[in-house]
């Protein structure tokens, strides 16, 4: 279920994919909710709209994706992405009924201090002496 998850949360950043509406329907759910950068929340309408106006493929690399069933038919996800040097900490929900949909989305920008900090731990766990 890990690898379906993850390249669906793969296709919510591709053109071919968010501008197809039918697609969406099918893996948005109608109770959907997304935390936005602002603090409000966005319904699937809403969503559907802001994502209709992308033109191109938003270039995002994933980092740290971990999927975590936490009931029968319910993903809890989370995981990093960066973009334009920006990073992120996203975070889903996933429920399969009859297929996979998207009930909850929270992508929380992360600060660069922690960030250099990151990066910082990981050059130092890799370093070889």
């Amino acid at each position: 279920m890990d690898k379906e998850i993850l390249q669906l949360e793969k296709d919510l950043f591709k053109y071919e994919k968010i501008s197809d509406i039918n697609w969406l329907n099918n893996v948005i759910d109608d109770d959907f909710v997304e935390c936005g950068k602002s603090g409000l929340l966005y319904n699937k309408e809403i969503t559907l709209k802001d994502l209709s106006k992308c033109t191109k493929d938003r270039s995002i690399t994933i980092y740290d994706f971990t999927c975590k069933k936490i009931d029968n038919n319910t993903y809890l996800v989370h995981y990093i992405t960066e973009s334009d040097n920006k990073y992120y900490y996203r975070t889903s929900i996933w429920k399969n009924n009859d297929s996979l949909k998207l009930l909850f989305h929270q992508a929380t920008k992360l600060d660069d201090k922690l960030i250099n900090n990151l990066i910082n731990n990981l050059i130092n766990n890799l370093s070889i002496s």
